[in-house]
């Protein structure tokens, strides 16, 4: 049986665009474990008090899948992940020439080998599992590495961890490497964490599982430094489909990874296995006579298992300009989910509708002036894309239009001429204050209500 450990709360974090929120941890988390991953990775609590928070509530809505969370080799490190009530602490700790220079200059190899030892026992002794991982274990020489293995193992690892930090392994290599660390630990459970930077991360986790490691580390979408990590949904449907770790709920898969992409405001690409917009999607005349009659013909997995469907076609945007010209059409809000008749009249410049495949979603609203313009249409919501309010008042100047936004938990009182832009993920709204005057609406989907989030639970 193979393992997996999802790291995205904590390596998704150190990608180029990843910030998850309290809230967005525990909702990536919630679907984590409903997908039926064996563990969940979350944070480096010592960074901050807000840190230490944010995986503190992890482990309470991972229920009884168990948390890990990162530490130096440093007591104070392991302390703080003992606050959160995680179970398990993941300690690192870099022992070849580069990670000594960069990060413990004038230490010495016996030095290093003496803090594996404190640092593991230090974290028995606070009750906790422990995970220990050689940073840059792949340029590591080898004795040297499998050295530090057999001292975390003796002071009480429960695993090892190895780490292709740059990610410049090959499949044989990664055989090689996990069966001599077999032979050094044969009663402790190894782990992968590979990188993907020569994109051969997914390779390299299925070479490691045939050499004998038992948990591989994974991120939704891939997420994490640089090119990131081995995508959990192309893993976990991989060893389905190898018959070496059946899916919990496969169904679940596609919904994790659109909020991992809209919170990390980096959505999957078009073409990433499992999850990709277009991965199910047949248009050669020849594919699509096939799957008519027999879908396996074109489809190596059934996408239903992934909360898919499959399509079929070209959906161009069309070649003639003038198809492109849109007389905007109003239209109630009541058309759209978290949305009444609002002041004034309504237009829809630009969707799907009238522009198949222009992805691009915009309205105008003429709004007059009133005595009294209500609590606001509008509930707050949240796009898994990139969306902006523009408000432009009568006056000269374009002033004139007061109103209330909200972001997140803040709320701002603005007067025209005023834009805001919401960034994928964040909850959002506005209500008219006062005035008379003009708001756009643009969001970077070409169906609104198919670009928005929901918390889980709620009914859609």
């Amino acid at each position: 049986m193979t393992y997996i450990i999802d790291s995205t709360l904590r390596e998704g974090m150190q990608s180029a665009h990843g910030r998850f929120t309290l809230d967005q941890s525990v909702e990536i988390t919630k679907l984590l474990v409903a997908t039926g991953v064996d563990a969940v990775e979350c944070g480096h609590p010592a960074v901050s008090s807000d840190e230490l928070l944010r995986v503190a509530a992890v482990v309470e809505a991972a229920g009884e899948v168990p948390v890990l969370a990162h530490a130096r080799a440093h007591r104070g490190d392991i302390e703080a992940v003992a606050k959160t009530g995680a179970a398990w602490v993941g300690i690192f700790l870099g022992i070849n020439d580069v990670s000594r220079r960069s990060r413990l200059p004038g230490r010495e190899l016996a030095e290093l080998y003496a803090m594996v030892e404190e640092s593991v026992g230090h974290a028995r002794a606070l009750g906790l599992k422990v995970r220990f991982t050689v940073e840059d274990s792949s340029r590591t020489e080898s004795e040297e590495l499998l050295e530090a293995y057999r001292i975390a193992a003796a002071a009480g690892a429960d695993r090892v961890c190895f780490a292709d930090t740059l990610g410049v392994l090959e499949p044989d290599g990664i055989r090689e490497r996990i069966a001599r660390l077999r032979t050094a630990c044969p009663d402790t459970d190894i782990e992968v964490h590979l990188h993907d930077d020569r994109g051969l991360s997914l390779a390299n986790a299925l070479a490691a599982t045939d050499a004998g490691a038992a948990w591989i580390s994974t991120s939704v979408n891939g997420l994490g430094e640089r090119a990131g990590i081995t995508d959990y949904a192309a893993l976990v449907v991989n060893l389905q489909y190898r018959g070496s770790r059946p899916m919990t709920d496969g169904t679940l898969i596609s919904d994790l990874s659109r909020r991992v992409g809209a919170y990390s405001r980096s959505m999957p690409d078009h073409r990433r296995p499992v999850v990709g917009r277009d991965v199910f999607h047949h248009v050669a005349k020849l594919h699509v006579a096939a799957i008519e009659r027999e879908p396996d013909a074109y489809e190596w997995v059934n996408p239903a298992t992934v909360g898919r469907t499959a399509s079929v076609g070209r959906p161009a945007l069309s070649p003639e300009p003038m198809d492109w010209v849109v007389d905007p059409q109003v239209i109630s809000a009541t058309e759209l989910r978290h949305h009444r008749h609002g002041p004034g009249e309504r237009y829809v410049l630009v969707d799907n509708r009238f522009v198949a495949g222009a992805e691009q979603y915009c309205i105008a609203r003429r709004v007059p002036q009133l005595d009294d313009y209500g609590a606001g249409h509008v509930d707050t919501h949240v796009h898994h894309c990139d969306s902006l309010f523009v408000f432009l008042g009568e006056e000269e100047g374009y002033r004139g239009l007061s109103v209330e936004v909200t972001l997140g938990d803040r709320v701002f009182p603005l007067a025209s001429p005023a834009s805001v832009f919401i960034p994928a993920g964040v909850p959002h709204g506005y209500r008219v204050l006062g005035g008379a005057g003009t708001y756009l609406n643009h969001v970077l989907a070409g169906d609104y209500n198919s670009s928005l989030l929901d918390s889980i639970g709620s009914d859609r």
